[in-house]
């Protein structure tokens, strides 16, 4: 049995179905989570979502920003962009179905030593308090009452994690720190301007798994998505594993069992960098 974590698909299916093949992925015993952003931008999102649900049994996933964008378009909180394939979805008889599974999908995993979360862990928390920030978020948006926290879901503020801030602004905070994240400053503020290489990054950010380490907070490794001008990097901290296939570049599979990467590169740039 081999459990295979995959970064972000963004509707690529023609890429996964390949990625499966490479892997040699065998449903009556393996294992796959998806790290996030199932859908939107590549030609496939459909039937990407489509082959999630229904291999359901075998498949875990946290939710990525995009897939929380389907979501809020379904609930009538959002419309789709411009670049956005979610049509289709939205078009599907079983468009329901679909999306109130992924409303019952977490933003944080853990398994077998490692945290899974689409964009990483907000380095001001321990290991323990990341999880119960994202089951703090997990109830409200999956609950009955979900389209009152999908309502005031979007925002960049606050962009600091105070624990005496309102429960909408908690709520806010976990949400971007788990699907939104990449830079912070050194005390952990979020950033949300700059999105590109490392070494071209203002001089007062820093990757958030750097901030983690400097604030001591660093124990489990974490794997995560989210971040394709990141690429694919393996290091005792973390595994980024959003190789941009949606862009042009590859999609990633890593085993958590044995830690090996395997990736199987684009078929196209779906989408171009400058949009």
């Amino acid at each position: 049995m081999a459990t295979y974590v995959i970064g972000d698909v963004q509707g690529c299916f023609a890429e996964f179905s390949r990625l499966l093949a490479l892997v040699r992925f065998n449903p009556a015993e393996d294992r796959l989570i998806f790290l996030g952003d199932l859908v939107n931008r590549g030609p496939g999102s459909r039937e990407v979502l489509a082959w999630a649900y229904t291999h359901r049994d075998l498949v875990e996933l946290v939710l990525g920003n995009h897939d929380l964008h389907l979501l809020a378009c379904w609930l009538g909180f959002a419309q789709p962009k411009g670049l956005d394939t979610l049509a289709e979805i939205l078009a599907d008889p079983e468009c329901e179905n679909w999306c109130e599974w992924l409303l019952q999908q977490p933003l944080l995993l853990k398994r077998q030593g490692y945290m899974l979360s689409h964009a990483g862990i907000n380095p001001v928390w321990a290991d323990t308090e990341a999880e119960y920030w994202a089951n703090f978020a997990r109830l409200r948006y999956s609950s009955a009452e979900r389209k009152l926290w999908f309502a005031d879901m979007y925002g960049n503020k606050p962009r600091r994690f105070d624990i005496n801030d309102d429960e909408d602004g908690l709520f806010r905070f976990a949400i971007n720190s788990f699907t939104r994240m990449r830079f912070c400053e050194p005390d952990g503020k979020l950033d949300f301007k700059f999105k590109g290489e490392l070494d071209t990054a203002p001089h007062n950010l820093q990757p958030w798994f750097v901030v983690r380490e400097q604030l001591g907070n660093a124990a489990a490794p974490v794997l995560f998505g989210h971040w394709s001008a990141l690429g694919v990097r393996k290091t005792p901290a973390y595994v980024a594993l959003d190789s941009g296939c949606v862009w042009g570049g590859a999609l990633t599979a890593f085993c958590l069992e044995t830690g090996e990467l395997f990736s199987q590169a684009a078929l196209a740039a779906y989408q171009h960098i400058e949009a």
